[in-house]
């Protein structure tokens, strides 16, 4: 094993590292056998960690407290024949918790996204599971078979999720443009007991959208702590349709 003072690797992150992932490079031995983040190049003392012992398997460090840095170092203090390095970091953004929970990534699945109706024929279906952030398919919105304030949107997130914003996206088909003006929110612990969103003791109409395309984010101050959550349209352009991203943490998140 050999000892290296003079190689380090600079990660730019506006963000609230809290642990590091570190995976040899390449099918050969060549791993470093322990490394040492800092967040500032001038720290006389470095905790060391340790690292890969092979060059397949992923060495996960977790830093407790988190780092609040800009700028993240890692520092190769021993390796096995060569340094080389893949890695990753784990954490977030400072003002943290507004994180998409899945809605364009898809780690939200198709049977978590319901509505009240959809519009389908034999040529295309405008279902929940097209309510997604920037889909590009040929229906590519969630569509109710009516326009009604009465239709909504729903997702289950599983567990309850801190949400704190909500983004929402018209779409177009063939003879028009469509997307949703002001919408509704309301939110379940249980799916059976909905709670709406009020404002000065009203239900709380949230602007949405002015065009098919563009996005609107709408924060939700105080954020809601729900397992489900749903959209209620209540003004559109043509016809209701929307896609749609949602915003938040885990609420075992305390950092």
């Amino acid at each position: 094993m050999r000892k290296s003072h003079c190689r380090w690797q600079r990660i730019p992150k506006g963000n609230h590292p809290t642990g590091n992932e570190s995976l040899p490079r390449g099918p050969g031995k060549s791993s470093p056998a322990s490394t040492s983040p800092s967040s500032a190049p001038s720290l006389p003392f470095l905790q060391v960690f340790f690292g890969n012992v092979d060059a397949t398997e992923v060495k996960d460090n977790r830093f407790n407290p988190p780092i609040i840095a800009r700028y993240i170092r890692l520092h190769p203090t021993h390796y096995s024949i060569r340094t080389t390095l893949r890695m990753e970091l784990i954490g977030c953004d400072l003002n943290s918790c507004s994180m998409p929970l899945g809605m364009e990534n898809k780690s939200i699945s198709n049977q978590q996204i319901s509505a009240s109706s959809y519009s389908e024929n034999m040529f295309s279906s405008w279902a929940p599971s097209q309510a997604r952030l920037n889909l590009q398919e040929r229906s590519n919105a969630w569509k109710p078979k009516v326009n009604s304030p009465n239709e909504w949107l729903q997702v289950d997130f599983e567990k309850i999720m801190r949400v704190t914003g909500i983004v929402t996206q018209g779409a177009k088909n063939i003879f028009s443009n469509m997307f949703v003006k002001e919408f509704a929110v309301s939110s379940s612990q249980d799916g059976s007991r909905w709670t709406p969103v009020l404002q000065d003791g009203e239900e709380k109409i949230f602007k949405g959208n002015q065009n098919h395309f563009s996005t609107v984010v709408n924060s939700l101050d105080p954020p809601l702590f729900a397992r489900y959550l749903r959209i209620h349209p209540r003004r559109w352009q043509n016809h209701i349709a929307l896609r749609t991203e949602f915003l938040g943490c885990d609420t075992q998140q305390t950092y």
